[in-house]
This record gives C-alpha cells, structure tokens and sequence, in this order.
C-alpha cells in the first residue's frame, strides 16, 4: 500500500502535468487560468495528501514555502504554502501566471489596479479593485501583470498551493507597492522556499 508522501506525488506529478497540457493549448490566458485554478482546487480537495504532521507549521514569525514539484527549466513551480495569523503581503505582482488553491483556512486576497501611467520608475499607485477570500478547495488565479495582496486574519496557520508558470526565484522583475508612499521597489526572493 502507498503512503501518503508517495500518494501525494503522484497527485501532485498527475496535477502538474494537466497544467502542463493547459498552458500547451490555450497559451496564458484567463480560459488557461481557470483550468489550471480548475486543476489546483482538486488538489487541495484531497486534504488527505497534506496531513500537517508531514510539514513544518508556520509560526508568528516564518512562513513556510514547500516546493512540491518544479520542472527542470524551473517551470510549472507548486509550492505548499503554510501562512501564519496576521500574515499580510503588499501589494505585488509575479511577472508570471500564478493560481493559489486552499487546503485549509481562509486567505483573504485583495486584487489592485494601477492608477497611474507606469512613466516614473519608482512611482506607482494602486487601489483595490475587488477582494476574495480563497478557503478550502477554492482557488484564485493572476495573469502576470495582475498585482494582489495577501491577508491572513485567521487565529491558526493556513495551508494553501501556490503554482507559478516560473519557480520564484526565477521571478527577479517582480515589484511591490507602497500604498502611503506612492513608490515600487523590487520584490525580494523568497528566502524561506524549502
């Protein structure tokens, strides 16, 4: 009988690979998105793959990024994501499609649009367009130029997949906002990727 580990990479190397075939008919494009949000969200249905005692907990502090599958090209990139409470990013772009899938727990999700013409490097301004929580077996999905915002306001930690067309230390174009300022600046690597 399989374990769950070799369960787990199994659905997640059959997952990969229907995204794979995604991007291959329809390009990156919101119809290829939501096949891929299609494809993640019954990933993370199967909670049974992802039991917490098989992965570190996020804490006040860390958050924890798994890497669970990425093509050799550093491509197709899946990541398990443990947010800890009160977690919150600024507003940021990937420079690459990106879908985020729940497993568990809530991560509220606010999506922004540029207000000004891009003219000034270093000056940029967004507002908030719309806002969504993604809670279990439900998924968001950005087109590469899309800028978002993550909040945990939840108590426990939150476990969610994280799927990028590029490995995010592939992603060195990325910029964040400062909301009071007006500014950008380039959006660090993820040093915590495991």
């Amino acid at each position: 009988m399989a374990t769950t580990a070799e369960r787990r990479a199994e659905a997640v190397a059959e997952t990969v690979a229907k995204v794979r075939a995604i991007e291959a008919a329809k390009g990156i494009t919101p119809e290829a998105l939501d096949g891929i949000k299609a494809a993640l969200s019954d990933l993370a249905r199967r909670k049974e793959l992802f039991p917490r005692s098989d992965f570190p907990k996020a804490d006040l502090n860390n958050d924890i990024f798994i890497r669970l599958s990425e093509d050799p090209d550093k491509r197709f990139a899946l990541y398990l994501n443990s947010g800890s409470p009160g977690k919150q990013t600024p507003p940021h772009n990937h420079t690459t499609w990106a879908v985020i899938a729940g497993i568990e727990g809530s991560e509220h999700n606010k999506v922004y649009r540029r207000t000004d013409d891009g003219s000034v490097p270093g000056k940029g301004t967004v507002e908030v367009d719309f806002q969504v929580d993604v809670g279990e077996g439900e998924a968001i999905g950005f087109m590469p130029e899309d800028i978002h915002s993550i909040h945990v306001l939840t108590d426990a930690p939150i476990l969610h997949l994280h799927m990028y067309g590029q490995g995010l230390e592939q992603l060195r174009g990325r910029i964040y906002f400062d909301q009071a300022n007006g500014t950008y600046s380039r959006f660090p690597s993820h040093p915590d990727i495991r």
